[in-house]
């Protein structure tokens, strides 16, 4: 521990020894007065009973006891540390007047000065008590001289008289090492008091602390757990809300089908309802998107990867979204390797192309372009969609790719979910690829799915489409 005390316990201690000064100033005065009391009353007897040699006590007893009397009644004001000093003073000359007045009278002149020594070293060890060291000394001091005066008037060597001086010095010597002792004691006490406390106050602040967090962490768990409970009720209505949608979908494309074998081939109504087909196709894999999102996540969907065509894939989705396309005159556009083939499970990277270019088309401007690129790299194959519409922040581009994250546009205009790019980026991380916005020149944005080249496998694919190219994937499911 620190030896030496803070500033407030310094102030604090002050204050303690101050009030101790005053009850010691009191308890002082008040033995002087019952002394003065009992030496006045024995003084005043002796001389009554004719020892004339008393006859001078009396008188200075009495003046002493006024000036005792007076110190005690002003021992709660703030001037005890000047009552101390004047107490001591008095002290001093009251036994000095005694002794002095005792020697002329007295028989034995050098016995009342060795008495007087008694006296002084009594006056010394009560000034002690005012716990100020330079008093002690200075009442020792002016003791040993009144002593001295006293021993010489009575005719006693020089000796003896330095010996009275060092015995009056030891007295005060051993009263300041005392109280000093005591004083250094109360600081330990207070120290260790104050360490007590802190450490209790801290220990009940840590276990406050402890109690708070274990609450906060109970209360987060069940929050946690009704969150969790309600995305399980949120997915689990899903599921049913986009079963249910299969069916009506499966008898609008039953419907087409047979439209399109019924109707004369070549006819504009013929393209009308193939044009249907490939929208109802589109709808059916918006639905598998809804179904897989949570197998993908628990990793219970692997993909089926086997080499197939990259040309037909992007004639599928073109076909899907030329309606879109032109309503809003933008230029759909198709570049692909002849003959180039992928790896991978094509039930899955038709809906991930699909998705992207759903979202192409939705930012880019009336008038704009969306090509749908394929090719390979440096040990990997990898599929694009551009688009010229607004660039994406860079900041922007990892968070696009999160559970329920949406652009801007789609916010106000409250389309979409924000699951198409989450589903695309799991459907590439099941692949052992990755998706994301890269820069290219000439375009705004650019979404580019890269894929390890790996050799097909026969793993059987969760997905329910075989050949998601052919036509109606919905009219066969069923």
């Amino acid at each position: 521990m620190d030896p030496t005390p803070p500033v407030a316990f310094e102030n604090e201690l002050a204050r303690v020894v101050a009030a101790q000064r005053r009850r010691v100033l009191g308890a002082g005065a008040a033995v002087r007065l019952v002394g003065t009391a009992v030496f006045f009353a024995v003084s005043l007897g002796l001389w009554l009973t004719g020892a004339r040699d008393w006859a001078h006590y009396p008188p200075l007893l009495l003046c002493y006891g006024g000036v005792v009397a007076l110190l005690f009644a002003l021992r709660s004001r703030p001037v005890t540390k000047q009552l101390g000093v004047v107490q001591s003073l008095v002290d001093v000359g009251l036994v000095f007047g005694l002794q002095q007045l005792a020697l002329p009278v007295s028989p034995f002149p050098a016995g009342v000065a060795g008495f007087s020594l008694g006296l002084f070293a009594l006056v010394v060890a009560l000034s002690g008590l005012e716990l100020m060291p330079w008093l002690v000394y200075g009442t020792a001091g002016l003791a040993s001289l009144s002593q001295a005066v006293l021993m010489h008037q009575a005719g006693v060597g020089p000796g003896a008289m330095a010996v009275a001086a060092v015995t009056l010095v030891l007295v005060a010597a051993v009263s300041h090492y005392g109280t000093g002792r005591l004083r250094q004691l109360a600081m330990d006490l207070s120290h260790a008091e104050v360490a007590r406390q802190l450490e209790a106050r801290r220990t009940h602040d840590v276990e406050d602390a402890h109690r708070t967090i274990e609450r906060m962490l109970a209360e987060a768990h069940a929050r946690n757990a009704q969150l969790e409970a309600l995305q399980a009720h949120q997915e689990q209505l899903m599921q049913f809300l986009v079963h249910d949608l299969r069916s009506p979908l499966s008898a609008v494309t039953l419907s087409l089908s047979w439209m399109e074998q019924e109707l004369p081939i070549g006819t504009p109504m013929v393209e009308s309802v193939r044009t249907g087909l490939a929208v109802t196709a589109r709808l059916d894999r918006m639905i598998s998107d809804l179904l897989d999102v949570p197998r993908l996540e628990q990793g219970r969907l692997s993909p089926r990867k086997q080499a197939f065509p990259v040309a037909p894939l992007f004639d599928e989705v073109r076909r899907s979204l030329d309606g879109a396309a032109r309503l809003r005159k933008i230029k759909l556009e198709l570049s692909c390797p002849p003959g180039f083939q992928l790896v991978g499970d094509a039930g899955l990277l038709i809906r991930v192309v699909e998705n992207l270019a759903t979202n192409a088309l939705r930012y880019a401007p009336s008038g704009g372009r969306v090509r749908l690129e394929a090719g390979e790299a440096e040990g990997f194959q990898w599929l694009a969609v551009r688009n010229d519409g607004i660039a994406i922040p860079p900041e922007a581009r990892e968070s696009l790719f999160d559970k329920y994250v949406q652009g801007s546009r789609e916010k106000e205009g409250r389309r979409g979910y924000g699951l198409g790019l989450y589903f695309s980026r799991l459907a590439a991380e099941a692949h052992g690829g990755r998706l994301a916005v890269e820069d290219a020149e000439g375009w705004a944005t650019s979404f580019v799915l890269r894929l390890p080249r790996v050799q097909p496998t026969s793993q059987p694919s969760l997905d329910p489409m075989a050949d998601p190219m052919a036509d109606p994937p919905a009219a066969r499911r069923r």
